[in-house]
């Protein structure tokens, strides 16, 4: 059982408890060769604090945590050297040898992007979105597939999503964006040629901007005021193709969807239900 999962399952962590446990899962190196007095004043809290945390995770005490911090470290390490992101397979890979290899590599990609989630940050985008008339996803390439399926979702319960297609697009739905829009940017790296004159048009129209890449992507900081981190292990362009990037990028939005679904949970179910036969017109049972 690694450090994030105790640490989302476990019960009745307070808030104060909850900001040490996002220190110690983006600080695991760290936190491995401390003393639980040095995590308490890098975490600002109490020393009991830190105590009360451990045993709420099941452990002893804080050495405890520390051997947890160490395996973590090493299995990480291990699946780095197992899994190529950027040539996953060797050509003497049969089917279920490749199946395997893009499986580990999946979850490793998710488990990296999960690893980068502040649960307090997060909130805050998703309270942005949530209270947007509108949301526009400026983006190109592979990852207009995850913003078409993004839009699609959000569609499914009559929230609007623009996903301009091209640069001529793009630039038409900028000059259109208005109060009540905000703005989502797709790039892994951050270095897109759209983003820059996209970026300084929104923020002349005082539009909110999330960008969704890997570490290092806001290129504009300036102009984009909020940062989504994805796994950013794959090469830019020595590489067989975006497998890591894509699943990273679907998975984080699907992250993203299901928190703005939950916040009117009730109401858009009852919206489905309401425009179901509409929206599929095949004759199914409700149980098929």
């Amino acid at each position: 059982m690694t450090l994030e999962y105790r640490i989302q399952v476990a019960e009745g962590l307070t808030p104060v408890e909850l900001e040490i446990g996002t220190y110690v899962i983006k600080n695991k190196e760290q936190v491995a060769d401390m003393t639980i007095v040095e995590l308490a004043e890098y975490t600002h809290v109490s020393k009991s604090s830190v105590h009360r945390f451990c045993k709420k995770l099941g452990f002893e005490g804080f050495n405890d945590l520390k051997v947890a911090a160490v395996k973590d470290l090493a299995n990480q390490r291990e699946n780095q050297d197992i899994i190529n992101v950027n040539y996953p397979f060797e050509r003497s890979d049969g089917p279920l040898v490749i199946a395997d290899k893009l499986a580990n590599l999946y979850k490793t990609a998710i488990q990296d992007t999960r690893n980068y989630i502040d649960p307090f940050y997060i909130q805050q985008i998703v309270s942005l979105l949530h209270r947007a008339r509108v949301i526009d996803i400026y983006t190109h390439g592979h990852n207009l597939n995850a913003a078409e399926n993004f839009k699609d979702k959000m569609n499914t319960f009559g929230r609007k999503v623009n996903c301009p297609t091209n640069y001529y697009e793009q630039s038409l739905t900028a000059l259109a964006a208005r109060e009540g829009h905000v703005a989502l940017i797709l790039s892994y790296s951050g270095k897109a040629t759209f983003i820059e004159k996209i970026a300084k048009k929104l923020s002349s129209q005082n539009i909110p901007m999330i960008i969704i890449g890997k570490s290092g992507c806001n290129k504009y900081p300036e102009y984009i005021q909020h940062v989504l981190y994805i796994s950013g292990k794959e090469k830019l362009r020595n590489r067989i193709s975006q497998f890591s990037s894509h699943i990273a990028m679907q998975y984080i939005l699907d992250v993203l969807f299901s928190c703005i679904y939950n916040k009117d949970r009730t109401e858009n179910i009852a919206y489905l239900k309401k425009v179901i036969d509409f929206m599929d017109d095949r004759s199914v049972a409700d149980d098929e």
